[in-house]
């Protein structure tokens, strides 16, 4: 390969090579997800996603607390894929390439081309490690567009008005996924527009900086920091034109909130979708963003545990090693970003694990960058001790490197297999590997879910309802009979932040539907959500309408472990009629 050293730098000529390579490592590690489950959350937005396939509106008709996006994304995936469980695991694979060329554009503009091909990778590994509930979650998708709106405001391409036009609305698009995307609106409208000199005045240019150089540096040999100063910031275009941009992508980003609003009103949406996002989220926020110590301590212990401590010291380390040489303005960009990121995860007070898909991406580039930084420190020691003849000290140095890498590799090649030989298992046996996936999130009882939907699908028609009283929308999406309310998960109607009122409308749904089945659910607890620890079995105790109901007009059909479901009696007292 082609190489030459520009200021410490490496530079390559062949950084398709790099991205190629890259794309195929990632690819290997995405292939397995094939056999994904569906998660809570996503079963959710796929039976919101076929409900608007067949007119119904959310909000009005079926319910979540989420903006609207995440809805309409999964009405194209259920459109495409139809009601099977794979589905999810099929568009994390897609998703996971296209965001990795994000991932790889971006990186290489500061960090250089090895730096973001290896950025690609550690993010494919986190990822992935992460398992189906980060799968095609909200996040996932905001941060792709945010990716877009990124890269489609870079100088260097064609039609640049139009390309910012582009990213206003890719950036509108992004609001309707995640409000929190605000965050990333003043960087994007900035870094891709300015000119950042390195050591010497250097600039990574346009078209991105060269890598890092496999070769010695003078300025390691002196044992101090390139002594060049910095130059002061400046844009790649004048600020006439940059305000140009920046307002056309302002105006587009405004029409797309404004279009989708507009389409609510005509729907007649509004009223329902107010209620919700100024009425209910509010209180939802709320229960979470509890001032003092408690809520302190578990913001720092769950970012730990779901960032990792080795990903934290790869954030301080990118920090002193590019102030050391000189790189900081450079790296900056990435470090903003990722605190970026991070505040939008934050801020929402419940540290889900995959709010922080929002700077994982980021994260990943840090340890890219270390990564290349450690290898040019390798380089430029093993280069000083062979000129001066010191063979021990050369052996131990590459004992120290390869122990270094090694670290990393044993671990993630042995999860890979064992993915590997897991999707061997679900390719044979679809059915049984969901049943015995690992690793089952708490909330998942797939064994149970499986046979409820089985029953279903064998004791009951297309056309009749079934309400799940719990917080298990899959049962409907999969054994295709619709729920009778909108309420297709109960958290809204257990909850401290669910208006009272709603709880009438439940009973006076299934009082009007008669749905022909109630499942209830146990073991369902969500008290960081809910905000007690009953699940909902037991929360029919303070429910009297909803149990009263049971009681009179059902019956039990079939007890599992996890479930149980009951059947209306006038309907069984008319099919026996029937038979009869």
């Amino acid at each position: 390969m082609k190489a030459t050293t520009h200021n410490g730098r490496l530079t390559t000529d062949h950084s398709r090579i790099w991205l190629l390579v890259g794309l195929g490592v990632v690819l290997i590690w995405a292939i397995p997800s094939l056999r994904y489950p569906i998660h809570q959350d996503q079963a959710t937005y796929c039976v919101i996603g076929e409900g608007l396939l067949n007119g119904r509106q959310p909000y009005r008709d079926l319910w979540d607390n989420k903006p609207p996006g995440i809805f309409y994304v999964y009405a194209v995936i259920v459109k495409l894929f139809g009601p099977v469980m794979w589905s999810v695991g099929v568009v994390d694979i897609l998703w996971l390439l296209v965001i990795s060329l994000c991932i790889f554009y971006f990186a290489r503009r500061y960090l250089g081309v090895p730096a973001a091909a290896l950025s690609m990778v550690f993010y494919a590994v986190k990822h992935t490690r992460q398992g189906y509930v980060h799968a095609a979650q909200p996040e996932t998708f905001m941060m792709l567009c945010v990716f877009a709106g990124y890269l489609w405001l870079l100088p260097e391409h064609r039609w640049p008005r139009w390309r910012a036009a582009a990213a206003g609305l890719m950036l509108g698009a992004a609001f309707w996924l995640k409000y929190t995307v605000v965050l990333f609106f003043p960087l994007v409208a900035i870094l891709p527009f300015l000119e950042l000199h390195g050591p010497g005045g250097q600039s990574p240019g346009s078209f991105g900086p060269p890598p890092l150089s496999p070769l010695p540096d003078e300025n390691w040999k002196r044992g101090r920091p390139h002594v060049s100063r910095w130059r002061s910031l400046r844009l790649l275009i004048s600020s006439r034109e940059w305000l140009a941009r920046v307002g056309i992508g302002t105006v587009a980003f405004a029409g797309c909130v404004g279009g989708v609003l507009g389409y609510l009103v005509w729907v007649g949406v509004w009223p329902a979708f107010r209620e919700e996002q100024f009425e209910v989220m509010p209180r939802y926020g709320a229960t979470a963003l509890q001032a003092g110590l408690p809520f302190l301590r578990r913001a720092i212990d769950l970012t730990g545990g779901h960032i990792g401590v080795w990903t934290e010291v790869m954030f301080a380390l990118t920090f002193l090693v590019a102030w050391w040489r000189r790189e900081l303005l450079l790296v900056t960009p990435v470090l903003l970003m990722a605190l970026a990121g991070y505040v939008a995860a934050a801020m929402q007070g419940r540290f889900h694990p995959y709010y922080f898909e929002t700077c994982y991406p980021f994260l990943a580039m840090c340890w890219g960058y270390i990564s290349v930084k450690a290898y040019q420190a390798f380089r430029f020691g093993f280069s000083l001790l062979t000129k001066r003849g010191w063979r021990l000290a050369r052996v131990l140095l590459c004992v120290l490197f390869a122990n270094l890498v090694l670290a990393l590799l044993p671990e993630e090649s042995v999860r890979l297999v064992q993915h590997y030989e897991l999707l061997a298992d679900w390719w044979r046996n679809p059915r049984q590997s969901y049943a015995d996936y690992w690793w089952q999130h708490p909330l998942a009882k797939f064994p149970d879910q499986l046979r409820v939907i089985d029953y279903l699908k064998e004791n009951s028609r297309p056309g009749d309802l079934v309400y799940v009283w719990g917080t298990a929308p899959l049962i409907n999406f999969l054994s295709r009979r619709d729920s009778p309310s909108r309420f297709v998960c109960n958290l809204p109607l257990i909850s401290t932040w669910g208006p009272d009122r709603w709880h009438g409308e439940l009973v006076q749904d299934l009082e009007r539907f008669r749905p022909r089945f109630i499942v209830v659910e146990r073991h369902d607890s969500i008290p960081n959500v809910s905000q007690n620890w009953r699940d909902s079995e037991e929360e029919l105790q303070f429910y009297p309408a909803l149990a009263d109901l049971l009681r009179n007009q059902y019956q039990p059909a079939v007890n599992y472990n996890d479930f149980e479901i009951y059947q209306s009696r006038s309907i069984e007292a008319r099919d026996s009629k029937v038979q009869n």
